[in-house]
């Protein structure tokens, strides 16, 4: 009886796996858009 734990007193699960990859995905999207932007100033192309 005493192993039961309130639900308050469990360990909550934090995925710092997923936080991680998502963190290094928005990073990469960045320098790429950084790239293209740079590629577009250097030739003079505007909208």
């Amino acid at each position: 009886m005493t192993d039961e734990k309130k639900p308050d007193e469990q360990q909550e699960f934090h995925p710092k796996g997923a936080a991680l990859i998502a963190v290094i995905f928005v990073l990469i999207l960045i320098a790429l858009w950084g790239t293209v932007y740079l590629m577009l100033l250097s030739r003079g192309v505007t909208i």
